[in-house]
């Protein structure tokens, strides 16, 4: 395991490589599998496979067998993009573990993928069917982009999203693709989910083409999340925010689902989320989500070359809908990470404190303003974060923080301490824990 100060221990089972966003998330037989976009070969984001991970209980992950991997002369031959996984019991009443993914050939614009899917053990140890091509890309005039195959259940039926960009008379619109997919080895495009020209959409999720399109139902409201793409012509670097739309599915005249946005907002206002994954837990009704924290823009390709490693996943969160606003928390699983209570400096008037010395892994519950602050060993004080009230938990692994608030929007964000730098968290703090794996079973 790296000794990087800034390595989030807690969050990569992977101590070499590329990670970026989490994939093919899926429960089978009381264990949660988690792939992700992951090159082991170096820290560079190219010739993309499957990593994977699991766990038992959301807190403890080990390391399992890659599930997608590119294929020379294959569909996804130029690398294995992301995609959703699930238990198909069209085949098998019991479920089939698949994955559905985008695949790019190297042979044409990547930006225009294919989907695969691949049928794999029980175990997830092994694919026991590779990845075959189910859905070409649209013959769509003026479409700049394709990808990110998303499976959902609609009013008994299977549908499939992909988003989006067309380009027309008044610039590059974002549009989420439709797919009839009740037989996963049988796509269907039927048509337009929701176009980015649609008032709420335009005011609450502007792109020119909509990543990693998430819609699952959240109580009783239908929740779309979306990753917004611009061409980098355009917007140097645009993955760096996620905003989500809440409205409602209803059958147009050919029974095949709409989306009606009434109201929106940022899934996380942190810098460092994007491209999340979302996942219905039937066990425990309620969903799950994984984002994708990316290596910081201060930090350069030539220092995460020489670290060996780049990007790690969040933390699970469990989302829920308050009014018009989607909110996020951390599970109750995660309290098992818990080791010693922290002895905080109990200064009265709200104004509780905490010095963290490296590794910097703690958890704190706060129920009201908190302000965390980089302490360098030269006494200058960087302000890392800062809440402004109300109840929240804050999560603090090597040089990542996630912070979220009980009836907010979240915050994640990463930083490079250095030898002796200190992490200070001050204000209304009710509770704090070391965190670690606690020798626990994974």
């Amino acid at each position: 395991m790296t000794s990087a100060l800034h390595f989030p221990a807690l969050h990569r089972t992977h101590p070499r490589g590329w990670i970026n966003d989490p994939n093919g998330i899926m429960r089978v037989d009381g264990r949660w599998h988690v792939y992700f976009q992951y090159n082991p070969h170096s820290a560079r984001h190219e010739r993309i496979h499957w990593g994977h991970m699991s766990s038992a209980d959301l807190a403890h992950w080990r390391p399992e067998p890659l599930g997608p991997v590119p294929r020379d002369g294959e569909a996804d031959a130029d690398g294995c993009w992301s995609g959703v996984g699930l238990l198909d019991r069209r085949m098998d009443p019991a479920g089939v573990p698949t994955l559905v993914y985008s695949g790019v050939d190297g042979q044409g614009d990547n930006a225009f993928s294919r989907v695969l899917v691949a049928r794999a053990d029980r175990a997830l140890e092994q694919l026991v069917d590779p990845g075959r091509v189910v859905a070409e890309v649209p013959p769509i005039p003026g479409l700049i982009g394709v990808r990110d195959p998303f499976v959902f259940e609609f009013e008994g039926r299977r549908w499939a999203i992909q988003g989006a960009g067309v380009r027309g008379e008044s610039g590059v619109t974002p549009v989420i693709l439709l797919f009839s997919c009740d037989d996963l080895e049988q796509w269907e495009y039927v048509g337009e989910l929701l176009r980015g020209d649609d008032p709420v959409a335009a005011e609450h999720a502007p792109a020119e083409l909509w990543e990693c399109p998430q819609l699952v139902r959240v109580g009783q409201q239908w929740v779309l999340m979306l990753s917004l793409w611009y061409r980098p012509e355009e917007v140097a670097r645009s993955t760096v925010q996620v905003n989500y739309l809440l409205g409602e599915l209803e059958a147009d005249g050919r029974g095949c689902p709409r989306f009606h946005a009434r109201s929106g907002g940022r899934v996380d206002e942190g810098p460092d989320f994007y491209a999340p994954q979302a996942v219905v837990d039937a066990e425990r009704d309620r969903v799950l989500l994984w984002g994708w924290s990316w290596e910081a823009l201060s930090r350069t390709q030539a220092q995460t070359d020489a670290q060996g490693w780049a990007g790690c996943l969040t933390f699970p969160r469990v989302l829920s809908v308050e009014g018009d606003r989607l909110v996020t928390g951390f599970p109750p699983e995660l309290t098992a990470l818990r080791g010693a209570p922290l002895l905080i400096d109990q200064a009265g008037g709200g104004r509780s404190r905490m010095e963290l010395s490296g590794p910097y892994r703690a958890e704190f519950q706060v129920e009201g303003p908190v302000t965390v602050d980089l302490l360098s060993a030269d006494g200058t004080l960087t302000e890392l974060l800062a809440h402004d009230g109300g109840g929240a938990s804050l999560m603090i692994d090597g040089g990542i923080l996630e912070l979220l608030p009980a009836s907010g929007t979240g915050r994640t964000m990463r930083f490079y301490p250095s030898e002796g730098d200190r992490v200070l968290v001050r204000g209304a703090l009710i509770g704090g824990w070391e965190l670690g794996s606690q020798g626990a079973s994974v």
